[in-house]
């Protein structure tokens, strides 16, 4: 560090005037790579006790040979040769030459064990300053400050300071302190029992500590420890405590964004102990999220060569141990309850004319009567094979050809009520396409024919034999294009032959007739900005499936709205400068009425941001989850950003309400307020969500203005897909 270097130039004079003393008085002269030499009122030299004394604007000077020069000034200082030490009587100030600076008091050292004390100390431990110490002492090489005031705003008058009432110094490693007050502009904010932070540039891991308070689990201390990358992934290890439930903890990988990896998990547990609120009977919590992409091989060069593959793996899990758990740990997700759970595993083989995938898929859903996620769907492993399409010469047609296999569980009610997860079914299933366009004037017609065969072996509902099931089928689009966009008409119809036979299925209800029916859907592209999309059909068959609950019914040629299929109309718009954008979409069915409409806005006004949101959806209740929607309820989501131009200050509002049946229920209430210091930022989260009022608090050091951008790196910190930028950890 500094000052060590100016003890030892300190000592070198030293030597040189001792040296004179014997020597006549007569100095050698300065060689033309460096030198020292001091000026003082008076000099004092003992002979035989080799100690000098400087007094009375005493100035040092060294010139090094890489034509650095470095200074010490002061008012009284002695060298004791024979028992190596110094010391130096009031103010002693050091310069190095490179804009560092040190001051202090009465300093004594030994310059052969580089041990040292001083008093009132100003100095720097980059990217730290010292603004002042009451009492320094350095005993092999570790330096112990006692009452220090310490800041990294590199402002002269810093706006955050840090007292700290003992700090151990490592040069170059670390800093380690007790007892420690964060000051805002003098003002007291925060108290640490234990500070610590890494003077590596090269810092193994970086700590981040917010501050939570929420009446499910009380005040929370959250540590998140970011480490260097490995192997593309940044671990993140997470150490908790909240005074009602207790320690958790929890783990992180975030892969360092590149074009061949991209993606992250976080899993968290703790012990709750207060899980007894929420009425669980299980104290162990825990949360798995995230998902990964990763190309693994690319011998096809993005396809350019012929004869390559490229091998990629996907996947995606959002796990929870009981619906609740992301409204008590995971508060800025949007999932204040979670019914349902999804796991999925893919890898897949490319090349230009095949596709091979390989998966697995598992859908669990939250069941009350037992009070537990059970799989709905478990499908290990499902095998896709797929040939892309190639032209036959002789007809001119387009043929696809499609080859699966399945393992499937599926979930098993008794009384409309969850039961049991099912036995796996295997399944074999392949489907052959042939199609082909006609240009006719202002219209295209692409007619395609199917034939599908689906094999279930071991069978139960075929007394346990292979039960084979073929269907064939036919798809007829005509679109055409004018100024008001592309229209398709069309018309798809599905048969299905009785199992085990090429005859047609006429025992069951349907009499084999999956589908048939007309289909109209218009896309409207003015400009680039904008879209509008219109879609209906109408159901030619004489039984149908409600789509909700899954039976079946007869339909008659008397009503013929039963027969209209609900409509869809569409609008979305974004502005070219992006400071309007909004997408509205509605779902109608002449029946059952409006089934859902959602409508989403955002505007940026000079600077202002302003959203708005609406959705309403038909009555249903999920006969597992018990989730319910009523079609009487409208949910409506606001936010507001101000950001008051030149100000270093800026404030997130949002109200989201539900109107039900003339009664308003606001289920969340969010301020963040953010505020900018010159090289730090105070953020400050206030939500009251599903009757829980809770806050989080951070205070992010940048260090120095010019750290502000690298500390933004979302693989810097722990970014997750459903935290925003500004989000905290809570």
């Amino acid at each position: 560090m500094m000052h060590k270097t100016f003890w030892k130039s300190f000592a070198l004079l030293c030597c040189c005037t001792a040296f004179a003393a014997a020597q006549d008085r007569t100095l050698p002269a300065p060689d033309n790579d460096g030198f020292i030499y001091f000026t003082a009122d008076n000099a004092t030299v003992e002979p035989y006790s080799k100690k000098v004394n400087l007094t009375g604007n005493v100035t040092i000077i060294q010139k090094t040979p890489d034509g650095k020069k470095r200074t010490v000034t002061g008012e009284n200082l002695t060298y004791d040769q024979e028992n190596t030490t110094f010391t130096s009587v009031g103010p002693i100030t050091l310069e190095d030459g490179q804009g560092g600076v040190l001051h202090g008091t009465n300093v004594t050292g030994n310059y052969t064990t580089k041990d040292f004390k001083a008093e009132n100390l100003t100095t720097e431990y980059p990217p730290l300053r010292i603004l002042g110490a009451k009492e320094i002492s350095s005993k092999n090489g570790k330096q112990k400050l006692r009452h220090a005031e310490v800041t990294c705003c590199d402002c002269e008058d810093p706006h955050y300071t840090l007292s700290v009432g003992k700090l151990t110094v490592s040069p170059q490693k670390r800093v380690f302190g007790t007892n420690a007050v964060m000051r805002v502009d003098g003002v007291p904010i925060l108290y640490l029992p234990v500070f610590w932070r890494s003077l590596d540039s090269q810092k193994p891991w970086t700590t981040y500590v917010d501050f939570t308070q929420s009446n499910h689990v009380g005040f929370g201390v959250l540590t998140s420890s970011v480490f260097k990358p490995i192997l593309g992934l940044r671990p993140i290890l997470n150490l908790d405590y909240y005074t009602q439930s207790g320690v958790g903890i929890g783990a992180g990988l975030t892969a360092v964004e590149s074009p061949t990896l991209r993606g992250s998990a976080e899993y968290y547990f703790i012990n709750d102990q207060n899980a007894k609120e929420l009425e669980l009977s299980d104290k162990k919590r825990w949360g798995l999220k995230g998902g990964y992409w990763w190309e693994i091989y690319d011998s096809s060069d993005h396809f350019n060569n012929e004869s390559g593959a490229l091998y990629q793996l996907q996947t995606q899990f959002r796990q929870v141990s009981d619906p609740y758990f992301n409204d008590s740990f995971f508060r800025s997700n949007p999932y204040i309850f979670m019914p349902d759970q999804e796991t999925n595993l893919s890898v897949a083989r490319q090349t230009r004319r095949t596709t091979l995938r390989v998966s697995y898929e598992e859908k669990d859903i939250f069941a009350w009567n037992k009070n537990e996620f059970m799989a709905e769907k478990r499908v290990l492993p499902e095998i896709k094979y797929m040939i892309l399409p190639v032209n036959d010469p002789l007809l001119k047609l387009s043929h696809r050809f499609e080859v699966d296999f399945n393992n499937t569980s599926k979930l098993q009610y008794q009384n409309d009520r969850p039961n049991e997860e099912g036995p796996y079914q295997r399944q074999g299933h392949a489907r052959w396409t042939a199609e082909k366009s006609f240009r006719l004037g202002y219209f295209t017609l692409m007619p395609s024919v199917f034939y599908d065969q689906k094999i279930t072996f071991d069978d139960t509902h075929y007394n346990d034999k292979d039960a084979w099931v073929g269907r064939v089928g036919t798809d007829v689009n005509m679109q055409t294009r004018s100024l008001l966009g592309n229209t398709d008409f069309g018309y798809q119809f599905t048969k299905r032959l009785s199992t085990g036979t090429i005859s047609s299925d006429s025992l069951s209800p349907d009499k084999g007739i999956e589908r048939n029916h007309l289909y109209v859907n218009h896309y409207y592209r003015p400009t680039l900005h904008t879209h509008v999309k219109l879609g209906a059909g109408f159901n030619l068959s004489d039984y149908t499936y409600d789509l909700t609950d899954g039976f079946g019914r007869e339909i008659t040629w008397e009503h013929l709205k039963e027969r209209i299929e609900p409509f869809l109309a569409e609008w979305g718009y974004n502005s070219p400068d992006g400071t309007i954008n909004f997408f509205i979409q509605d779902q109608y069915d002449l029946i059952k009425k409006n089934l859902n409409f959602i409508a989403q806005s955002n505007f940026n006004i000079k600077g202002q941001i302003l959203g708005l949101g609406l959705n309403n959806f038909a009555d249903y209740t999920d006969p597992g989850s018990r989730y319910t929607t009523n079609a009487d309820r409208y949910t409506v989501t606001t936010t507001l950003g101000l950001r008051p131009p030149n100000q270093k200050w800026k404030l997130d509002l949002g109200i989201d309400a539900s109107f039900f049946r003339g009664s308003v229920i606001g289920f969340n209430k969010m301020a963040r307020l953010v505020h900018d210091f010159h090289d730090a930022r105070l953020d400050l989260t206030v939500r009251h969500r599903n009757d829980n009022l809770s806050f989080a608090l951070r205070f992010t050091i940048l260090c120095g203005a010019k750290n502000r951008n690298k500390a933004q790196l979302p693989e810097d910190t722990y970014w997750y897909p459903w935290r925003q930028e500004g989000d905290l950890r809570d």
